[in-house]
């Protein structure tokens, strides 16, 4: 075989070798689609006690999950135990200055307070509080 055709069809592998991976790296990355701005990162559920007057234990749960930037959200996971506190703090002051009764619990208000709470733990990347589940017993 002529050294032109051995030294053609070893550049031709070669330019398969280098190509080939590229394109299933472009074709993986689009198969991925665009990359979230923002992401979702529950923070789980709060059960708090309410004064109550009667005998009967009255209670409210509240599901928080916080709405991150994507690039800041690891950020947020390594700080979790730091947010759950700040919330449950503040679901307790709000349940001592009985602002969490049944029928009369403003879920905007909440929702305002406890991002207040929690952007004095971590506001760089945080961008919204959504309160998931609210019962009161």
């Amino acid at each position: 075989m002529p050294t032109s055709h051995i030294r053609r069809a070893l550049l031709g592998a070669l330019a398969a070798a280098i190509l080939v991976p590229s394109l299933a790296i472009g074709s993986a990355m689009a198969a991925e689609g665009p990359k979230k701005e923002f992401e979702f990162l529950a923070l789980g559920d709060f059960t708090v006690n309410l004064p109550v007057s009667s005998r009967r234990m009255n209670y409210v749960v509240v599901s928080v999950t916080l709405e991150t930037k994507s690039e800041e959200t690891q950020g947020f996971k390594d700080l979790s135990p730091l947010l759950r506190q700040a919330v449950l703090r503040r679901l307790m002051a709000m349940s001592e200055r009985n602002e969490l009764r049944p029928g009369q619990t403003d879920p905007g208000i909440l929702r305002d307070s406890l991002y207040d709470s929690l952007a004095k733990v971590r506001e760089e990347g945080l961008r919204d509080v959504v309160i998931t589940r609210l019962i009161h017993s």
